[in-house]
């Protein structure tokens, strides 16, 4: 292969290795200046959270007592009395799991119903949206929750439309999310070139462009050794002339 040749078929290489690298760049500047437009906590939907000031619970001796629960439960690591939807339970933590137990009777409670689950979200909703359809994900919630289940997901509409996720079993609210959440993870999914989990800063796709980075570099490299040696060359044949 003549200079010649060689030349334009560096040229050629270069020319398409930025074509490709520019358009992922693009992204990656687009996708960073709109994840640096907005506060982390309005993409989570931290303004839709109302404050809930804990009321006092109507205890009576009917109840079961810490001592108790930790007799039906040996292996608790914490029990803590709180009251859920219309009844009073104990939320207990043992081996990593958390699941609630009624303070009346002790037995496990089943999930969340409809009604409570929508309780619980408007008592934690602040915005000016009307409660909307409500729908039980017993397994394989939706990816945006980020978590397992059994949860709730209740929808409150416009002008504050979003997604409150209660979890079935111990009543909390795990998850806010709305339009600009989605928009966001998005955009996050772009910055990572992670287009599914948005997790994975591994993928192959980000190995290929880092790869195709390191030859658009050599070929860069390689253009200005062959232009410089051209350059010399014509100089040594100038003088060589004169």
């Amino acid at each position: 292969m003549t200079s010649a040749l060689l030349n334009r078929f560096v040229r050629k290489l270069h020319l398409w290795l930025g074509i490709a690298i520019g358009v992922q760049l693009g992204l990656w500047l687009v996708s960073g200046l709109f994840m640096t437009l907005f506060p982390i906590d309005t993409v989570r939907g931290a303004h839709l959270r109302a404050e809930i000031t804990p009321t006092a619970l109507q205890i009576d001796d009917a109840l079961l007592s810490p001592s108790d629960m930790l007799q039906r439960v040996p292996t608790a690591e914490t029990i803590m009395l709180q009251s859920m939807g219309d009844q009073l339970v104990y939320r207990i933590q043992s081996g990593g799991e958390t699941f609630v137990r009624s303070a009346m009777t002790g037995d496990t409670v089943g999930p969340l119903s409809r009604n409570q689950a929508e309780q619980i979200a408007r008592l934690s909703y602040a915005g000016n949206g009307s409660l909307g359809k409500a729908v039980l994900y017993k397994t394989d919630p939706p990816r945006e929750y980020g978590r397992a289940g059994p949860v709730w997901r209740i929808e409150f509409d416009k002008p504050d439309s979003a997604s409150f996720y209660v979890d079935a079993t111990t009543g909390e609210v795990k998850a806010v999310r709305t339009g600009l959440w989605r928009v966001f993870d998005l955009m996050w999914g772009l910055h990572i070139m992670d287009w599914s989990s948005r997790e994975n800063f591994n993928s192959w796709w980000i190995k290929a462009t880092a790869t195709v980075t390191v030859v658009f570099f050599i070929s860069g490299l390689c253009l200005i050794i062959l232009r410089l040696r051209t350059a010399l060359n014509r100089r040594r044949k100038m003088k060589e002339a004169g």
